[in-house]
């Protein structure tokens, strides 16, 4: 009987602790569970506000590469500035844009019918140098031209002079040696002369070129000669 009491009271006693036990594993799970939640609530903020930080960093970074990109941009142009101002001269342009006026009007089989051939060559000849003079001058004035196009013009327009000066010694030379009305044109690379003569022979044609080397040192093969054919 003894027995019997002391067995159903140890098992009254055990029970009473499994059910103890238990009740305490629920609420360590409970608060486990609720420490891991709010852990990874936490993990979660912390991984947001990261993520938004990193974001932030981000366009951070490409707002700062933009302006990088606009000077990159600017230098770039800056360069094709550069190389088409030293690559292309706005005062050889008028000049042998110049060149090429004066020369057609000088071999134009219409303007040689006139009796006035002579006259009109010399005032459209000083009328074309005024011109160019006038612009290489705004080219000099300018204050966005740079250092080597005013430096350019300056040295044509000293160039113009001296072609000029060769021009009324040729003309008076050859005035001198018997030909009448002679019209000479001389350019840095060209020279071209016209005469009062239907038909010039050797002589003539040697004469010609002898003044207008020793006034140009221009190479024969760059030195023309024309005969006035009305």
């Amino acid at each position: 009987m003894k027995f019997k009491k002391f067995n159903k009271q140890f098992l009254k006693s055990r029970n009473f602790v499994v059910c103890v036990l238990v009740f305490m594993l629920v609420i360590v799970c409970t608060v486990n569970y609720q420490f891991n939640k709010q852990g990874m609530l936490e993990t979660s903020s912390d991984l947001q506000e990261y993520e938004e930080l990193l974001q932030a960093d981000n366009e951070n970074m490409d707002v700062d590469k933009e302006p990088v990109k606009e000077t990159a941009n600017e230098n770039l142009e800056t360069d094709e500035i550069k190389v088409v101002d030293s690559n292309k001269s706005e005062a050889d342009e008028k000049v042998k844009e110049t060149t090429a006026n004066i020369t057609k009007e000088m071999v134009s089989k219409e303007n040689m019918q006139k009796d006035t051939y002579f006259i009109d060559i010399k005032m459209n000849r000083e009328k074309e140098r005024g011109e160019l003079i006038e612009e290489l001058d705004a080219i000099v004035k300018n204050p966005s031209s740079s250092k080597n196009s005013i430096e350019e013009a300056s040295n044509m327009k000293l160039n113009l002079v001296k072609f000029r000066e060769s021009e009324l010694n040729i003309e008076s030379l050859l005035t001198a040696k018997g030909f009448e009305n002679p019209v000479a044109y001389v350019s840095e690379n060209n020279a071209s002369v016209v005469v009062d003569r239907e038909k010039l022979n050797k002589d003539d044609v040697a004469k010609i070129f002898d003044v207008v080397y020793t006034q140009t040192k221009l190479p024969f093969e760059n030195i023309k000669i024309m005969e006035y054919k009305r």
